[in-house]
């Protein structure tokens, strides 16, 4: 019968306390909680009072890890040999290194979920594998990790990961799941999508619960992929049920900008490539049935309207794009409307643009156009 491995035990309370304090005192002291020696400032300590520290750790780095051993909350001083020597395979794909490390005396779930996270942020599938086999515990963010590997390995560590419980459905904190992060990789997107991943869930609103789930009325995913303007990952979800009522994605395509530029710090002036390539991603939500004067519902001070988002991004093709499928150029977001913002900081094209727009008002249907024609002007 082969020999058993001893179940370990959490450390007691009191030890665990002890340790904690031991480790404020040296963070005190000036030096880092992994062991990194943290600088003074102007050759002085610490400036300033230092918040206490915490009596328990189930709400920062040690969340959901079973803590068993006082190594686990890390290392004072010099991390030992074997860790860097442990750390570094997880990271270069060393599987002899790991497994040698592992297999020399029982490691806790904490120390093998650091080697886990290193192996799947450099996306080396076959260490991964082992640590979950091992042991490795799983924390909320671990799955994300994956994001950091190289784009053609994610699905297989994905693919790990679900051995262990996870679903493209599984929350991190504050209800936060991946999908809208996978939207500028196709493969991945349909192999979370085929995977059962609901394009309808988002991180909570307002972050009001830290280990509740998602929000299952989110846009967070279609608004993604409508901001990269990606016409096929918009159709995806969309066919896959999400729904644009959960969000604003017209406004987020509508006021893309290239490069990374913020119309709330500068002016944006895109070339006319740039602007046209968002059409067809407007022209398919408003064909699924999106409303060009939809205003989005948010505690938050924003432009509110499509057509102001696409004034802002100087995005004049698209404006004159909306403008012709009905949008109401006089309708005020949280930075006025798209005619006053047009008038102020608007080129001369765009404040052109806008003008002929309030000409031909097309956002007028024709029935009030009739009823307002028909009108009595008054006796003369």
């Amino acid at each position: 019968m082969a020999d058993r491995q001893p179940q370990m035990q959490p450390f007691p309370e009191h030890i665990l306390e002890m340790v904690r304090q031991q480790r404020w005192q040296t963070i005190r002291s000036g030096m880092g909680p992994q062991g990194y020696y943290i600088p003074p400032r102007n050759g002085r300590g610490p400036q300033g009072p230092l918040p206490q520290p915490r009596t328990t750790t189930t709400d920062g780095l040690y969340d959901e890890l079973p803590i068993v051993e006082p190594d686990d909350f890390g290392y004072i001083g010099p991390k030992p040999g074997y860790v860097v020597d442990f750390e570094s395979a997880c990271k270069n794909g060393q599987f002899t290194t790991v497994q040698a490390v592992v297999s020399s005396q029982t490691r806790t779930p904490a120390f093998l979920h650091s080697g886990l996270v290193l192996a799947l942020s450099a996306g080396n599938v076959e260490i991964a594998d082992y640590l979950l086999a091992a042991g490795a515990a799983l924390d909320r963010d671990t799955p994300e990790r994956a994001l950091s590997a190289p784009v053609d390995l994610q699905i297989a560590l994905f693919e790990l990961l679900t051995k262990k419980g996870w679903t493209p459905n599984t929350p991190g904190y504050y209800g936060q799941v991946l999908l809208p992060r996978v939207v500028t990789n196709i493969p991945l997107l349909r192999w979370f999508l085929d995977h059962g991943a609901n394009p309808n869930l988002g991180r909570q609103r307002y972050n009001q619960d830290r280990y509740g789930g998602p929000e299952t009325d989110s846009g967070a995913a279609l608004t993604a992929a409508a901001a990269r303007a990606d016409i096929e990952t918009v159709r995806i979800l969309l066919d896959a049920g999400a729904k644009i009522d959960n969000g604003a994605p017209l406004h987020y395509v509508a006021g893309a900008c290239p490069n990374g530029e913020n119309p709330y710090y500068e002016r944006v002036t895109p070339t006319k490539e740039f602007d046209t390539s968002k059409i067809p991603v407007m022209e398919l939500l408003v064909e699924r049935g999106a409303d060009v004067n939809h205003a989005e519902v948010t505690r938050y001070r924003v432009p509110r309207y499509a057509i102001v988002h696409a004034v802002m991004a100087g995005a004049v093709e698209r404006v004159r794009w909306l403008l012709e499928h009905g949008a109401n150029p006089e309708l005020k977001g949280g930075w006025g409307c798209a005619v006053t913002y047009a008038r102020s900081l608007g080129s001369e094209e765009m404040r052109q643009v806008i003008e002929d727009g309030l000409a031909a008002r097309r956002w007028i249907t024709v029935s009030e156009r009739e009823s307002a024609d028909s009108a009595p002007t008054g006796s003369s």
